[in-house]
């Protein structure tokens, strides 16, 4: 802890004799009289392309913000209810569930581009089509996009997608002359306001999925501007991000500033008049009708390590932070609280359940810890998850006791033919004498797959971080410590988050941690990411398959809610419970300091892209000595 203060009392001063230290001249010119909120991000952004585009860090940036999709989240309610976003109300379904119409909202136009031409007043821009989102189903269905997170929660859903996607590999990169010669029978532009889906079966989550970014209109401007003439297919740069939000991306540094600008295109949209019971209280209604976004920019600093970005919201530069590890005691009751000292400094806490579900991921082509079950319930036996969330996060979490969201029907176990099925896994314990035995187990099963190293013992096991600053070595000394007690030997390997996720779709690590946030309110989006056709697709980076789960999931997959349905979920739990393709860790609980400026904060459990809701007392900031 004396270190932990010498460097932070170090970092303070300088941030206090230079408030404005991150921002060049250009920076303060150009935010002079707009209305912006600052904060950090600690993971470097993936992709800006909605196709490409599914870790959380780069949807928090571009979804909802830039990129819109048809439907989204009420901002207030709970439980979460779907809203129509660029559509004129809920689907026109047909009676056999395969035929989905939607109308488009009309009026709805781009952040204007210069992909639109110019005029006398700039950039122009235009209204949005139905064939905007045939481009977009087929740039995930693209063989040379990549779209790994996209592409498995559509894929075998739409007529004609793997046909369309088949087709295109045999198209250069370059040659987009595919997305015109090409025909696309399962998503139909019917005319300029109307689209029309077909599926091969019963598609219950739709509707959820098309809430999602990578589901947005692709103007085919961009395509012609800003993709043709490099030949590439992924959207890179920020002027080639073009979307319908109320924000434009204005600049994106990869590993530095991010910064969205109001987008002066943004149709008329207000503030919710409804909320949740508590909400009115809370003041989360007094900007009901008002119109948004009311603020003007928000600026977004690449911080990796938590401890300088807590110093930018002590020295009132940040509006927002998460509390780092060595502060949160100081900061944090025993009751889980924000001490009355730091309320007396215009401070609030907000803090909210994510339906997530962190893990340590086994890769299950693995010659070793693919081909030891035992091993792998022995490591999860071993490992003392409770520490772990004590330790690493003062507790900010719950203990994951199987791979559903304890807040998701589906995670609780079932009653079938008079037993209980699935809930929590009998592995998800800290025993290390059960590891022990389970090890014994290991060995036998490892030495009749020729896996033993030469002194006849389990190998040294290699878990890959996403992250190489002091907060992840942490977390890899953790696991370290945890299985030298069972006297296994682990080597961490340091990665960035990009370069972590390129080594996961190779199949290059062998264990490596991870986690899933929900993409939508439903178990199944948890049970694809172990479903064997999302192998080769991209969601299934456990690389695990198994026909009766894989039969389970087919069937489930198409079910409405319903007991029956709750049953075959139950009995996948109960397959993944037992082959623990994942050590399950921990379901986090946020933790989130808001200064009083700040007001209209409200987690939102699934949907992104809020920012526009929320409003900020420039003068009480300025008064308060912030920026």
């Amino acid at each position: 802890m004396k270190a932990f203060y010498a460097i932070t009392a170090g970092v303070m001063l300088a941030l206090a004799a230079t408030p404005f230290a991150l921002l060049k001249a250009e920076d303060h010119a150009y935010l002079a009289g707009k209305t912006v909120s600052y904060g950090a991000y600690g993971a470097k952004i993936k992709s800006v392309d909605p196709a490409t585009c599914g870790d959380t860090t780069s949807s928090s940036v571009i979804q909802g913000h830039v990129y819109e999709g048809l439907y989204g989240y009420h901002y207030l309610k709970r439980p979460v209810e779907l809203v129509a976003v660029l559509a004129d109300g809920m689907p026109d379904v047909s009676d056999d569930l395969r035929t989905y119409t939607i109308r488009l909202k009309s009026g709805i136009e781009y952040a204007p581009n210069k992909c639109f031409g110019t005029g006398p007043d700039g950039p122009k821009t235009r209204a949005v089509r139905a064939e905007d989102f045939v481009l977009a189903f087929k740039r995930i269905a693209d063989y040379h996009v990549g779209a790994e997170l996209a592409w498995p929660l559509i894929k075998g859903k739409i007529v004609g997608l793997e046909d369309y996607r088949r087709k295109t590999a045999a198209y250069k990169e370059g040659d987009f002359s595919r997305y015109d010669t090409l025909a696309f029978e399962g998503v139909e532009a019917v005319d300029a306001h109307t689209l029309r889906l077909r599926l091969t079966r019963p598609f219950p989550q739709l509707v959820h999925v098309l809430a999602m970014h990578n589901y947005a209109p692709i103007p085919r401007e961009v395509v012609a501007t800003y993709l043709r003439p490099s030949g590439k297919t992924e959207i890179r740069t920020p002027e080639a991000v073009v979307g319908t939000g109320a924000y434009v991306l204005r600049e994106w540094i990869r590993a530095g500033k991010v910064v969205l600008e109001r987008n002066p295109a943004f149709r008329r949209e207000t503030y919710p008049a409804e909320g949740a019971p508590g909400d009115r209280a809370a003041g989360l209604l007094d900007d009901a009708g008002k119109r948004v976004p009311f603020i003007d920019v928000l600026h977004r600093t690449y911080v990796e390590e938590s401890n300088p970005a807590w110093m930018l919201f002590l020295t009132k530069q940040h509006d927002v932070a998460g509390i780092p590890r060595e502060a949160f005691d100081t900061v944090i009751g025993p009751a889980k609280k924000l001490t009355d000292a730091w309320r007396r400094k215009g401070i609030r806490l907000i803090k909210g359940r994510s339906p997530a579900v962190y893990w340590l991921v086994f890769n299950m082509e693995d010659p070793v810890v693919g081909k030891s079950r035992a091993l792998r319930q022995a490591l999860q036996l071993a490992y003392d998850v409770e520490t772990h969330i004590d330790v690493l996060y003062n507790g900010r979490g719950l203990r994951a006791t199987n791979v559903v969201p304890s807040t998701f029907a589906g995670h609780d176990a079932v009653e079938i033919d008079g037993k209980p099925v699935g809930g929590p896994s009998p592995y998800c314990r800290f025993d290390r004498d059960a590891a022990k035995r389970k090890l014994a187990e290991a060995r036998d099963e490892l030495a009749a797959a020729d896996a033993l190293n030469e002194d006849g013992q389990i190998p040294t096991l290699t878990l890959d971080l996403p992250g190489r600053g002091a907060r992840t070595r942490r977390m890899g000394q953790f696991v370290q410590q945890q299985f030298r007690k069972l006297g296994i030997k682990v080597e961490l390997v340091l990665n960035d988050w990009p370069t972590l996720q390129r080594k996961v779709r190779r199949k290059r690590c062998q264990i490596y941690t991870m986690g899933w946030h929900a993409d939508y309110p439903d178990a199944q989006n948890f049970f694809q990411l172990f479903y064997s056709e999302n192998i080769d697709a991209g969601t299934n980076n456990a690389n695990f398959s198994d026909e009766q789960f894989d039969a389970l999931y087919e069937q489930a997959s198409k079910m409405m809610p319903s007991p029956q349905r709750a049953e075959l979920y139950a009995q996948m739990v109960e397959i993944l419970n037992e082959k623990c393709p994942v050590l399950l860790l921990s379901e986090p609980i946020s933790f989130l300091l808001v200064r009083d400026w700040v007001s209209n904060v409200k987690p939102h459990p699934i949907g992104y892209g809020f920012a526009k809701y929320r409003r900020i007392d420039v003068p009480a900031r300025r008064k308060a000595g912030g920026r």
